[in-house]
This record gives C-alpha cells, sequence and structure tokens, in this order.
C-alpha cells in the first residue's frame, strides 16, 4: 500500500460521511422543549426508507467495485457520491421528512387556517396548487403511475397516504416493493436539475427557509370576522402576529456559516450572508447550502492530511463546547402576537417552533449523541457500530487534541483551529494504542472473556510504547514523507 493509496482511502471515508451519511441520515422524530409555559409540539416520524436503503447499496457497491477493478480515485468517488445525491431519491427523502413535520407542528399550534399567509402549504392539495401544471409522476395505491398533482389531491392533509407500500418492475425488469414517497419521478438527471427540481418540491416550504435560516419577518394577516364568527362575507383585516427568528443573527450565519467554517472553507467559498439572506429563489437557497459541502470535499483532497486533522480537531471542538447544536439551534421561528388576537385566540409570544432543535433530535434518536461531549459521541457510535448498550471507549482528552492545532480568528469573527498533521496524527495512534481501547474493542469479538484477549490487552499494556513507536515511524513513512 503506498502513500498516495492510503491517502486516497481516508479521502473515500470522509466522502462518504460527509454526504451520504448528512444524505440519509436525517430520520428520526421530534420530541418536546418548554418553551413560554407551553410544551412544544411532539411529533413522532414513522418514514420508510426500503428505496433509499436500495439505492444506498448500490452506491456503496458502485464504490466497492471502483477499488477492487482499479479504477479507485477521488474523482470517481465523488462522482459515484455526486450521483447519488443529485438524484429523486434525496428530494423524496427530504420530502418525506419535511411535509408531515410540518403539517404534524400547524396542527399542534392550532396554526393551520393562518399557513398559507406565511407561505407554508401543508396538504397535498395546496402543494399541488402550488407546484403548477408539471410532469412529474409517482405510483398511487392502486399500483399504476399517475400525475404526481392527482396523487397529492388524493393525500389530502394526511400524509401517511404516502406511506402505503406498492409492487413496482424496476429497471432491470425484477419486481420490487417501495412506498409512494419513495416512487416519485422528478426526473432529476444532474447537478442543476437537482436544483430546480428542489426548489420545487419545497414550494410549500418558503416560509420555514426565509424565517429560520434566512432571517426574514412574515406578518400573519387575517380577516377577524372570518377567525371569530366563520363570516368571510365582509373583508375586515387585521396584522394578527409577526414570525421571525429571535436569534441574534440569521440561522444562515450562527448555523450554515460556522458549519463551513468548521469543514474548512473561508469567505469567498461560499454565498455571503447578505447574499444567501438576499435569495428569493428556492432553488438558490438550497445551492447555498449544498454546494459549499462539495466544496470542501474538493478542497480537502488538495490536502488531505493537513486538512482531514484539521476538520477532526474543529469538529472536536464544536461539539465539545456545544457550539454544533447551538448554531442548529438557531434555525427557529419565533411569533409576537397583536395584542387582540392574542387575547381572542389565546396565543402567547414566544418560540413557535425550532427546527434546529428537531434535526438535532432526529439524529439523536438514531443514536448518535450531539448535544453531549465528544466522548459521548464517540460513544455513541461504538454503541451504533456494536450494537451494546455497554460499548465504552477511553476518554479521549479532547483538550490535549485541540493544543494540537493552532486558533485563528476568521474576517466574520469565527475561529478556526489549524492542526498540525503529524501532532494530531500522533495523538490519535496514542489514544486507539491504549490496552483500554484494546479491551473495549475485544468486548465485542468472539475473544470476549477469553484469556487470549486477557493476554492482548497485558502485551498491550507491557509492550505500549514500543508499539506507539513502531505505528508512528510507519504512519510518518506512509503520509508525511
Amino acid at each position: 500500500m503506498n502513500k498516495i493509496f492510503l491517502r486516497n482511502i481516508i479521502i473515500t471515508v470522509v466522502v462518504i460521511a460527509l454526504i451520504i451519511g448528512g444524505a440519509v441520515g436525517i430520520v428520526g422524530k421530534n420530541s418536546s422543549e418548554e418553551v413560554s409555559g407551553k410544551d412544544q409540539s411532539v411529533v413522532s416520524l414513522q418514514v420508510n426508507m426500503g428505496g433509499v436503503v436500495g439505492d444506498l447499496s448500490d452506491t456503496a457497491s458502485d464504490l466497492v467495485t471502483d477499488v477492487t477493478g482499479g479504477n479507485f480515485s477521488v474523482a470517481s468517488v465523488l462522482g459515484t457520491v455526486k450521483e447519488f445525491v443529485y438524484s429523486d431519491t434525496i428530494v423524496n427523502v427530504i420530502m418525506s421528512l419535511a411535509y408531515p413535520l410540518l403539517k404534524q407542528v400547524l396542527t399542534d399550534l392550532n396554526m393551520l387556517e393562518f399557513a398559507h399567509t406565511i407561505d407554508l402549504y401543508y396538504s397535498g392539495p395546496s402543494l399541488a396548487e402550488q407546484l403548477g401544471e408539471n410532469a412529474y409522476t409517482c405510483l398511487d395505491k392502486d399500483g399504476t403511475r399517475k400525475a404526481l398533482n392527482d396523487v397529492l389531491n388524493s393525500v389530502g392533509d394526511d400524509w401517511t397516504y404516502m406511506d402505503t407500500e406498492v409492487s413496482y418492475t424496476k429497471e432491470n425488469g425484477s419486481s420490487g416493493t417501495t412506498t409512494l414517497w419513495n416512487s416519485i419521478e422528478w426526473g432529476v438527471t444532474d447537478e442543476e436539475s437537482f436544483f430546480t427540481v428542489m426548489g420545487e418540491m419545497s414550494k410549500g416550504l418558503r416560509g420555514v427557509l426565509e424565517v429560520c435560516i434566512q432571517g426574514k419577518t412574515r406578518v400573519v394577516n387575517v380577516n377577524v370576522l372570518e377567525v371569530l364568527l366563520d363570516f368571510d362575507a365582509i373583508p375586515i383585516r387585521m396584522d394578527a402576529a409577526d414570525i421571525y427568528n429571535e436569534s441574534e443573527k440569521t440561522g444562515y450565519e450562527l448555523c450554515l456559516v460556522r458549519l463551513f467554517n468548521m469543514l474548512g472553507l473561508v469567505e469567498g467559498e461560499y454565498p455571503s450572508v447578505d447574499e444567501y439572506c438576499g435569495y428569493t429563489e428556492i432553488s438558490d437557497m438550497w445551492k447555498g447550502i449544498l454546494q459549499p459541502v462539495f466544496a470542501a470535499v474538493d478542497k480537502i483532497t488538495q490536502d488531505p492530511m493537513n486538512n482531514l486533522t484539521s476538520l477532526l480537531v474543529n469538529f472536536a471542538n464544536a461539539v465539545e463546547s456545544g457550539e454544533l447544536v447551538n448554531g442548529m439551534r438557531a434555525l427557529r421561528m419565533d411569533a409576537k402576537f397583536n395584542p387582540l388576537a392574542a387575547l381572542v385566540m389565546g396565543y402567547e409570544d414566544g418560540l413557535l417552533f425550532n427546527l434546529g432543535q428537531s434535526l438535532v433530535e432526529m439524529i439523536e434518536s438514531m443514536g448518535i449523541k450531539l448535544s453531549g461531549d465528544f466522548n459521548t459521541l464517540l460513544d455513541s457510535l461504538l454503541i451504533m457500530i456494536t450494537k451494546s448498550e455497554s460499548a465504552d471507549l477511553p476518554n479521549m482528552d479532547v483538550a490535549t487534541l485541540i493544543t494540537c492545532a493552532t486558533a485563528e480568528t476568521l474576517t466574520n469573527g469565527n475561529t478556526y483551529y489549524v492542526a498540525d498533521a503529524q501532532k494530531v496524527t500522533d495523538f490519535l495512534i496514542e489514544y486507539v494504542v491504549h490496552e483500554g481501547m484494546i479491551e473495549a474493542i475485544l468486548q465485542h469479538t468472539s475473544l470476549a472473556g477469553t484469556q487470549t484477549a486477557t493476554d492482548i490487552v497485558a502485551g498491550v499494556a507491557d509492550g505500549k510504547a514500543g508499539v506507539i513507536k513502531a505505528i508512528k515511524t510507519l504512519a510518518n513513512a506512509l503520509l508525511f514523507k
């Protein structure tokens, strides 16, 4: 194994973790949060990911074929991953999460009748109206492919309609089963068509994107007589509430820009705050979120060891300090109600919905503990891998890891750690070559509890200094020379 090949393998792992993991690792549930004396809505999402898992398996198989077939290259990996991300599958995953969540939150907040005034279209028919005439298609419950708008009109207010599983014939002629969600054909073939379709699919979510991410304020304007007396013949309108983001800065700046900086991007390599918050096309909003992630991966490939070690330090610091989840929680919707509206309708000023907190809870429902310290996150990953609740890694000295890097203050005020790649690598080797680590790993193998396992742990403890020296020497030869 030569140095270049080893670096390419490392890059492959990071690409898959950053992009595929980020794209499909968002399934879970949203739990309650105490706000203004009331519980926020409790939302439980049950999303069938069968079609997605199949597509992901095909992607993984393609990657393995590239490596074993001698066609491995960073470019081929990026191409395969982008092909998966820029697909109907990802559009359908996001849609299947977003619209049931939107409907449930608005229901629990008793704000369904006001939703359209702030561009939130939570039902199938209202979304179909926003889509207008189009060529998109979807399987229906009877197994026939129909116009997407026809199926959306059948959905009504109940998105569980789309959870229905139906049989279909695959391109290779074999039969399969999928949900109506996963059967929507948008016609995505490349990056350009992907963002066009994402803009179309998200027409019912504009209010969320503009308030939570762009920091815009939307006004709920209602017919007073219709609200009070269910009588709309006389239009007496009133601005009942301002829907806004109470964060000190926009969600884009507090959450996404910090994420981009953590990935190693600097100003000029992603949309500026003013540029992003000025977007009016939903497709541009999605581009501003997703394209910088690919830019970060491309940047990593230019100098993998320095960029990967810096990424590790920045990520560890963001988790340890709470900066990661706090930034995500800046994606929120707050409300300030007209006193009359508050009196008559029973609303209270304050947080309506925290999109970022919901995303954190979705991720944590899969077992990835983002809201604890970095060692809690590492333990949660081991539990996921081993499927053992007792899995426990030795604590990493995160403070020492961070000292392996130099802090730089970016022009936007955010801190970015530039790692000394060799120091970080040496630190990781010393962390891994530890009798506690070896024992933790052996506990989840067939050697657990045997004398052989005991002997291995004892041997590592006795010869740790020599093992560390040998591995460091080998790593330095492969990675830094």
